[in-house]
């Protein structure tokens, strides 16, 4: 009965799949090559409603052609994205967690500030995306995603790196744009000086969001009430092979994926139907950047 069940939801989801991209195609302002595969993760993200697949995609590639220095105007394998790749770590990790969601971790493997471009890590985040979203298995998406943010090695000279018009961007398309489920953020590590980093990052998240963020002390056991200490890296404790190896593979999958990610007609719009760029909250940049200017640097 359950085989029959799941063939059944595979079958509805293709022929939902099928709709939306019979949609897609009559759309002239949406890019003319957007995958079945991509199609099919707006539509799981939503849980199957079309409508609401419908309004994300809209979205996401207004919020992408808007923001084109981030999202259309870029190289995995340009100077800023490599120097970004040898500075930090971005690597979703293999397989689901019991309760089928996707692990992602991020963090500094070279703790010199001044190497720290943040809006080059902006757009290597989402590039990395992107790609697994081109690559992920055809068969089983996760319910859901967890990031775990390790803040080793980050310092007070890293946040005056911030800069607060890729943070705005960053935040306001992960939280409205993206095609995933985020179920809970988890920051290991925490430094003495959190708060002065949620200081600069709070007024851009929203509450429900911001609700899901766990944070962890050094050498902490709590995360591993969340997710299994074996989904990590042997440098973790875990068993999912070394970071090392696990970024390689990343990395090589983004040099393969490179056409795909530099190709205009896989994300760029028919600007017939231009939007207004919407108003931004100058006062509240200002504050934080004074904010960030003022932070007492050892």
């Amino acid at each position: 009965m359950v085989h029959i069940n799941e063939q059944s939801e595979d079958q509805l989801m293709a022929k939902r799949v099928q709709e939306l991209q019979e949609w897609a195609e009559k759309q002239l302002q949406l890019p003319p090559k957007i995958s079945c595969l991509l199609l099919r993760r707006f539509l799981h993200t939503t849980r199957g409603d079309l409508s609401a697949s419908q309004r994300l995609i809209e979205h996401n590639y207004g919020l992408r052609n808007k923001y084109a220095n981030i999202f259309i105007d870029r190289d995995p394998l340009d100077a800023s994205s490599q120097q970004l790749l040898e500075v930090a770590d971005l690597v979703p990790l293999p397989g689901l967690t019991p309760e089928n969601n996707k692990l992602l971790f991020y963090r500094l493997v070279d703790f010199d500030a001044d190497k720290f471009n943040f809006t080059a890590g902006i757009k290597v985040f989402f590039m990395m995306a992107d790609c697994r979203f081109a690559v992920e298995d055809k068969e089983r998406l996760s319910d859901g995603e967890i990031p775990i943010f390790d803040m080793a090695g980050y310092t007070l000279r890293h946040l005056t790196k911030t800069a607060l018009g890729a943070l705005r961007v960053y935040m306001k398309f992960v939280q409205e744009a993206h095609p995933v489920r985020l179920k809970e953020i988890h920051v290991l590590n925490c430094p003495s000086f959190v708060d002065k980093v949620m200081a600069v990052v709070k007024p851009f998240i929203k509450s429900e969001v911001f609700k899901l963020i766990h944070f962890h002390l050094p050498g902490a056991e709590t995360p591993f009430r969340h997710f299994p200490r074996s989904m990590l890296p042997e440098e973790y404790g875990g068993e999912a092979g070394k970071m090392a190896d696990l970024k390689a593979q990343w990395m090589q999958l983004l040099k393969e994926q490179r056409d795909y990610l530099m190709d205009p007609q896989n994300w760029q719009i028919n600007k017939l139907k231009k939007g207004s760029r919407g108003k931004t909250n100058d006062a509240a940049d200002s504050h934080i950047s004074q904010n960030l200017r003022s932070l007492e640097i050892d």
